[in-house]
């Protein structure tokens, strides 16, 4: 299935919401989502605390070749040039050992973009300033970048018990630690870094961090497989609970969700865990189960905003508009979910036919990333009722703010066009952005798109193949051109791997399931695609995958079949001409 988002214009209520996570510092894939309201453990504020002592001209026992030297630095500083202003400092701290200096030292360092002299500063600034546990933080950092487990180990042995000298609990250095970990450190060094110190160190907060670092080093997947060990040695630990959830969440397989259950029926006050495995059951298609889950939750905690947006969100995608209106409409009075219960009051109000009430709604969206949404939503309707030059004069006063604003403002223009079945203005609009903003993947996307519905394939391959170079790890662009490939019955090898990879990088989707059934059925593997095309469909009840899927049927020569699971599934389908006129075609009855 070509699903890469910008063909159709259907009704979609952004579940991706839902995917609260509580991995901050770790450099995980997804995205988060619009709304997202993340809970994080706590961490003392004074782990990270950096004082910011004046500059020591205020200090009487400077001499007066340092109050030249500071002078000249500050000059440095003010013109921009940190770097030769931190030398200068470090050579004062060399030269008389002032712990006032050192700081000021360290502070440029840190804006200088050079890892020499931070590392010598922040050094420096330990020597002399033993109780700023920054410094210590840094130098660990700098250790593993360098790859130098040994010396990184000593140096947060060092910012440990400084720490604790401080009154930092074990709890808050460990939870400080999982956030250590930079893009640019190797992996294997960062995990052996890890396992060393919870084994010097045995507890559930050391455990907590080497499943963090894993998760944002090796794979969530690795991640959780440590945290379940974790989970039997530490039982009901509030941290790894939390973690779980999260996780799982993250991994979208369901995997989790029984021990979740099991842990939050004795915690129903937990609602991190309530309200995540309401997520867990989203992230797998379970939605009967999700809104019985955030319903519980709100039992439990009746006045927890997050869980009424998360329910009023699943309500909206099971058609139960009412339901959503209902727990939406007193959440635009909370300012801070006002835009978003706004935004998506316009959607329950505009599917139970209250255009009017739904556009007053949405003009009021004025602020943060819903206010181009809502704009949309709004030119879409007035396209609708024939007020072509209002809808255009709604985008031709919108401002972006920046460049990723400015793109979607583009493609929503763009998108319209196409509902006024005006597909070639869409594309010269393209065409004079790609020629100022060539390395836009997202624009040769939705042009491709174009071209795919204009019957245009070698534009529609030309334009793909473009945008998955600049976008090389995008796996619906994957699995479009994939799928164009298998469906064209050309290059079939090629569209394996681009949709198989387009499933390593976002698996469990049901369009890339039905790719990878269609493709099995260009080469002939009938079985396979069966079995692909029967877990597509059961992932989403979809019109194209049942064709797909009764088209497998019949060349299996199982007509039988087909015209049971037809019985059973067309209904649903009465309005998809494209199914109807199939059906004719196989001599099937719905």
């Amino acid at each position: 299935m070509a699903k890469t988002g910008a063909i159709k214009l259907p009704m979609q209520f952004g579940l991706l919401i839902l995917s609260a996570s509580l991995l901050a510092g770790c450099a995980l894939s997804e995205p988060v989502a619009q709304a997202e309201v993340s809970v994080e453990p706590e961490v003392n504020a004074q782990i990270f605390k950096a004082s910011k002592p004046e500059v020591m001209l205020q200090k009487q026992h400077l001499s007066a070749d340092q109050v030249y030297r500071v002078l000249a630095a500050e000059s440095l500083v003010v013109k921009g040039q940190v770097a030769a202003a931190t030398k200068v400092y470090l050579d004062l701290v060399e030269r008389y050992g002032d712990a006032g200096l050192a700081q000021r030292a360290y502070e440029l360092a840190t804006q200088s973009g050079s890892k020499s002299l931070l590392s010598l500063a922040s050094q420096l600034n330990t020597d002399h300033n033993p109780d700023f546990i920054e410094s210590w933080q840094v130098q660990v950092v700098l250790q593993l970048r360098a790859k130098n487990v040994s010396a990184a180990l000593a140096a947060w042995e060092s910012f440990y018990q400084h720490s604790l000298d401080n009154g930092v609990s074990d709890k808050e250095i460990f939870l400080s630690t999982a956030t250590l970990a930079q893009e640019d450190m190797d992996a294997a060094t960062l995990i052996s870094f890890s396992e060393q110190l919870t084994a010097k160190h045995p507890s559930v907060y050391a455990e907590f961090s080497h499943i963090m670092l894993l998760a944002t080093a090796v794979s969530i997947s690795v991640a959780f497989d440590r945290l379940e060990v974790a989970n039997t040695r530490y039982p009901d630990q509030t941290e790894l609970a939390q973690l779980t959830a999260s996780l799982a969440v993250k991994l979208a397989t369901g995997r989790g969700i029984d021990w979740l259950r099991a842990y939050w029926q004795a915690h129903p006050k937990d609602a991190v865990v309530g309200e995540q495995l309401g997520r867990v059951y989203v992230a797998v298609g379970q939605l009967s189960a999700a809104q019985a889950q955030f319903r519980a939750v709100l039992e439990q905690h009746p006045n927890l905003a997050s869980a009424q947006i998360s329910l009023a969100l699943v309500d909206l995608e099971v058609k139960s508009f009412a339901e959503a209106e209902v727990l939406l409409a007193p959440l635009t009075q909370d300012k801070r979910y006002a835009d978003m219960a706004r935004y998506y009051l316009g959607q329950a109000f505009y599917s139970q036919g209250k255009t009017e009430d739904a556009m007053q709604i949405w003009a009021q969206v004025l602020k943060g990333e819903y206010r181009l949404d809502a704009l949309i939503w709004r030119a879409q309707v007035l396209s609708k009722q024939n007020k072509l030059d209002e809808a255009q004069a709604l985008f031709s006063h919108f401002q972006a703010v920046d460049e990723g604003e400015e793109t979607r403002l583009l493609r929503a223009r763009v998108r319209l066009y196409l509902l006024q079945k005006q597909p070639q203005q869409a594309i010269s609009l393209l065409d004079k952005a790609l020629s100022v903003r060539p390395n836009e993947g997202e624009l040769w996307q939705e042009r491709a798109n174009i071209k795919f519905e204009l019957d245009d394939g070698i534009g529609f391959e030309q334009d793909m193949r473009q945008a998955i170079a600049l976008s090389p790890n995008d796996a619906d662009m994957l699995n479009a051109l994939g799928y164009y490939l298998a469906d064209s019955k050309k290059k079939l090898a090629e569209a394996r791997h681009l949709i198989e990879k387009a499933d390593s990088l976002s698996p469990n989707k049901y369009y890339i399931n039905d790719s990878l059934g269609w493709l099995a059925y260009r080469e002939g593997k009938l079985s396979e695609a069966e079995t692909l095309l029967a877990r597509a469909y059961s992932l989403k009840a979809d019109a194209e995958i049942l064709r797909h899927w009764i088209t497998v049927l019949f060349a299996q020569g199982n007509k039988a079949r087909a015209q049971e699971l037809i019985s059973q599934e067309a209904k649903q389908f009465a309005d998809d001409g494209d199914l109807t006129k199939f059906l004719r075609q196989m001599s099937l009855k719905p």
